[in-house]
């Protein structure tokens, strides 16, 4: 007997109701400083958002803006490491969360609240919906121009969270050029259309003879939403990376990228 399949309602009524009002008003009162909000997306791991995140925050920080990044992929985070930075987030006298500093941006990850960096986080939703929340709501950021949060891949509960309590000024999809990768970013483009989340842009990363060009372009006429640009796939990203040292920090020629996506983005 086939597996049914699940229905899925792509209408104008498919928004889910918001359960967590309370909480976003939280959020919402502690982000009051934040002036904007950008997640980055993608439906599918393994396409490089994180080092995006992390090398657009890192820009964004050289253009003169002051910047926080949060790591929400609380069950396998990457920023901490991608930042260099591994050492303990501490509490206030006030019991809120301190976000740690790294390259003149704020930043906060699940990865700095561990003893172990090799010890795997199992935790169910409810524990990941209170780890996120309160890294949104108990964490002092202060006054930020900037703040760019690392969605967990997938369409379920984490990225469903962040679009349910963070009043986002928009979202960007990274996908690569390869279709099995497109398919999911259609899916992360969909997921926020249906939420209400403004898509800024597509940006196509690893682009090149490896995994071929195009298909971001391709994503971004799909939904009508800016191609904000590409970026190829390169050893020297990878390198500097290992390192904890976002490579828009070293490589004059990829900044001058991530300032035209921002230009393209956030103008």
């Amino acid at each position: 007997m086939p597996i049914p399949l699940v229905q899925s309602n792509s209408g104008p009524s498919a928004q889910p109701a918001n359960p967590f009002a309370a909480q976003r008003a939280k959020v919402e009162k502690n982000l009051g400083n934040v002036k904007k909000a950008i997640a980055v997306h993608c439906g599918k791991g393994g396409v490089g958002k994180s080092t995006f995140a992390v090398n657009l925050a890192v820009a964004l920080s050289k253009g003169g803006k002051k910047v926080g990044l949060l790591d929400a992929d609380v069950d396998c985070p990457s920023c901490h490491a991608l930042m260099g930075m591994r050492g303990r987030a501490l509490l206030d006298d006030e019991q809120r969360i301190v976000p740690l500093s790294a390259h003149n941006v704020k930043f906060l990850s699940a990865g700095n609240m561990v003893d172990d960096a090799n010890s795997a986080n199992i935790m169910r939703g409810p524990i990941m919906f209170k780890l996120i929340s309160d890294m949104l709501s108990n964490a002092a950021w202060g006054g930020l121009d900037y703040l760019v949060i690392d969605l967990p891949p997938g369409t379920g509960d984490n990225p469903l969270t962040i679009m349910q309590l963070v009043p986002l000024h928009g979202i960007i999809i990274v996908t690569q050029p390869q279709e099995i990768c497109l398919t999911d970013a259609k899916k992360s483009a969909n997921m926020a259309k249906r939420m209400g989340v403004k898509v800024l842009g597509v940006v196509e990363n690893m682009s090149g003879s490896v995994f071929s060009a195009g298909g971001g372009e391709r994503v971004a006429g799909l939904f009508e939403v800016p191609f904000l640009g590409s970026i190829p796939l390169q050893s020297n990203i990878r390198k500097f990376s290992d390192k904890g040292i976002p490579a828009v920090l070293e490589d004059g020629k990829l900044l001058e990228r991530f300032r035209s996506i921002i230009k393209s983005a956030l103008a």
